[in-house]
């Protein structure tokens, strides 16, 4: 197993690498996929347009089986960002409409919010829930603590990006039906690694970038849509592909731009997407799903448990949740008494790659992650304790 994962992923030569929750490095079959599909376009280029199509139906597909949902609810965006903005701009907002964000999100799942309040939209942050936890579990019961009848949005990561705390979308998802709450999900930081079912859920909307755990290049991500925002002719993004007969462009035909639109998520594409990362995004997700996500998810819970009890046995503290569905690949730690920065710089030194958040050490463990690096990493840190404080007497 070790030899095939090493001849997947080359950069295990080099790396014992911990960072796909920043950007996850690509296979050697999704370096052939892009480079193959670069080639088309250096000897064919668009006398083969049919075939650059093809290529992301066949990527559309992929990624649908992989958020276990129609095709047709799948589009193609830029990164998580574009995907949550186009989320924020398609709800029909009134004054004092309320969203609930749990507090610190990434970036990418605040800004598209908070650039609501100029039309009276209020933003109520969801709290930690326990004082022994940095960042919130965001429950069913914690959420319908902030719910009002103002309430139309919940907006949530599915796995927290620096404690790695993982949430349940489908208690949520439920939850949201209940109450007639729009359900919007970042996934970039779970999916690819971890099951989640767009289906079983009932988001309204999920995004994700194609960087970190899809395993991709960067530079495109997906962008799922519930079935009942396809029924509107609203498409904030409106642009000459959004419609079924694109080069059809006489005056005359705007007048029918909403019966011309995609009746698919298609619609959102608004114009010449990033082809070659489409197609290497595709090959990522086939790879993911011929390993099998359940097997990828178990392989991560197999070796994040070999990681976190070896660190509490250096008396770090994992302040990652470890129990029950609450765990994720990222299990982030702080030592008692050496700097997370000079932690994360030795293990740098010594060609082990994890990155610091908030005074944390983050390491993401993915499949293509084994047991020989993880008892590398932990070695290193033990060994740099034992530098600084000195033998035992």
């Amino acid at each position: 197993m070790l030899e095939r994962l090493r001849n997947l992923f080359p950069i295990k030569e080099r790396y014992a690498y911990f960072m796909s929750s920043a950007s996850g490095p690509i296979p050697r079959s999704t370096y052939e996929a892009a480079d193959s599909f670069n080639k088309l376009l250096m000897l064919q280029s668009s006398a083969k347009y049919e075939d650059w199509m093809d290529v992301v139906e066949k990527t559309r597909a992929s990624a649908a089986k992989l958020l276990d949902c129609d095709s047709k609810n799948v589009a193609f965006v830029k990164n998580t960002g574009s995907g949550l903005w186009l989320a924020s701009r398609m709800i029909p907002w009134e004054p004092d409409d309320e969203i609930i964000l749990p507090e610190n999100e990434f970036p990418s799942n605040i800004f598209p919010w908070l650039s609501l309040e100029p039309l009276g939209v209020k933003i109520k942050w969801l709290a930690p829930e326990r004082e022994d936890l940095p960042r919130p579990l965001v429950t069913p019961n914690s959420v319908a603590s902030l719910v009002t009848d103002k309430t139309k949005l919940l907006a949530v990561s599915f796995v927290q990006y620096d404690d790695g705390c993982r949430r349940d979308m489908n208690a949520l998802g439920e939850f949201c039906k209940e109450r007639g709450i729009v359900f919007v999900v970042d996934a970039i930081q779970g999916l690819g690694a971890l099951p989640f079912s767009a289906r079983e859920s009932q988001a309204d909307f999920v995004a994700a970038g194609s960087q970190k755990w899809l395993l991709a290049p960067p530079g495109v991500g997906l962008l799922y849509v519930k079935q009942e925002w396809l029924e509107e002719p609203w498409v904030p993004n409106m642009g000459w592909l959004s419609v079924q007969d694109p080069f059809k462009t006489e005056l005359s035909s705007f007048a029918s731009t909403e019966e011309r639109l995609y009746d698919s998520a298609k619609r959102f594409e608004e114009g010449t997407p990033n082809f070659s990362g489409i197609a290497a995004l595709g090959a990522s997700i086939d790879l993911i799903l011929e390993e099998g996500i359940d097997n990828i998810s178990k392989r991560i819970h197999s070796l994040t448990n070999r990681l976190a009890g070896a660190l509490q046995t250096l008396g770090c503290k994992v302040v990652s949740p470890r129990w029950d569905n609450y765990w994720s690949g990222i299990v982030s730690f702080h030592h008692p008494r050496l700097n997370c920065n000079i932690i994360y710089q030795t293990l740098l030194e010594n060609g082990v790659l994890t990155t610091v958040r908030h005074g944390w050490v983050r390491v993401a463990v993915h499949f293509f992650n084994d047991e020989t690096e993880i008892d590398r990493l932990i070695s290193i840190v033990k060994n740099l304790d034992l530098l600084e404080t000195g033998p035992l007497s």
